[in-house]
């Protein structure tokens, strides 16, 4: 883990470009995660999520 760690501030002293990728695709996959998390979550709870009706 320490080798990873040292790469990542190595290339975020050498290469801005790739930092910024790497934080991107971090964030996204995150965000991936969490948001399939959070429907697998509802499906075992019976909640629906797939349509929201809005009356007015």
């Amino acid at each position: 883990m320490e080798n990873l760690f040292a790469w990542i501030t190595e290339l975020n002293k050498t290469d801005h470009t790739g930092f910024a990728i790497l934080t991107v695709v971090t964030m996204s996959g995150l965000g991936l995660v969490l948001g399939s998390t959070i429907e697998l979550f509802f499906r075992i709870l019976g909640i629906k999520t797939n349509k929201i009706d809005i009356h007015h």
